[in-house]
């Protein structure tokens, strides 16, 4: 089993930019001034949330995204999980997960300011052509995820096994080594209803992980590390894991 840190460590990547929080912005002190503060990047024009979302002309209801997705089919270098359970796919331009939207910067193929809609139109190029690298592309840019925390996976709440993005959890799942509910912890959990409709909050049987049930790429009122994370770097594991 990796250290805490380091296994925070690799969940914190998901959620920082290539350039660095501002050091003025403390955890939860709200979005401003933080990585994901796009405010004047790229054009002086840019609003604080452009770059993820407009209120009109949107890709998809859904969040009202704004941001170009990601082709790729995300995957990982191992077939199954200790307990048996099976390693996801996720394909990033139509998997309704929360995920699919921190890769479409995080994996490095698609521009940061790469817009669907900007100032009355579709933008004739990217507002900031510049892709994310460094220890902030999480993902490769043919879509590798190996060596992260598995993502779009079944979560077992309240000591019940899920089924969640088509994947069930192992046969040698031991239930004993799982915080039964971790939303009473500060972790967001999802539910996938088997149609393809993922949503937030946890649902028996249905209930399953996403990048932000570990990071609030808002740095809301409960983060409480300059990663974004929902816990600090110490401790986010033990949210989820009891080992």
């Amino acid at each position: 089993m990796p250290r805490p840190w380091c296994f925070a460590k690799c969940l914190g990547l998901l959620a920082a930019l290539f350039y660095p929080i501002s050091a003025a912005t403390a955890p939860g002190d709200g979005l401003q001034g933080t990585a994901h503060d796009f405010s004047g990047i790229g054009n002086p024009e840019s609003g604080m949330c452009t770059f993820c979302h407009t209120p009109h002309k949107a890709a998809s209801q859904r969040l009202l995204w704004n941001h170009k997705l990601s082709t790729n089919t995300f995957s990982w270098d191992l077939v199954e999980t200790g307990s048996g359970t099976p390693y996801p796919t996720i394909q990033g331009d139509t998997y309704t997960g929360p995920t699919a939207k921190c890769l479409s910067c995080h994996d490095g193929s698609v521009a940061v300011g790469e817009l669907v809609w900007w100032n009355g139109g579709p933008p004739p190029a990217p507002l900031l052509n510049i892709r994310v690298t460094g220890p902030a592309q999480v993902a490769t840019s043919t879509g590798g995820l190996g060596n992260n925390h598995p993502v779009a996976m079944p979560y077992p709440f309240n000591n019940s096994p899920s089924t969640y993005n088509t994947v069930s959890s192992g046969v040698r799942l031991d239930l004993t080594a799982w915080v039964p509910d971790p939303t009473i912890l500060g972790i967001r959990l999802y539910n996938d209803d088997g149609a393809g409709n993922i949503r937030r909050g946890a649902v028996v049987g249905q209930a399953g992980i996403e990048c932000s049930s570990c990071h609030d790429p808002h740095n809301g009122p409960t983060v409480e590390d300059v990663q974004f994370l929902l816990g600090t770097t110490t401790g986010i594991c033990d949210k989820c894991h009891i080992k």
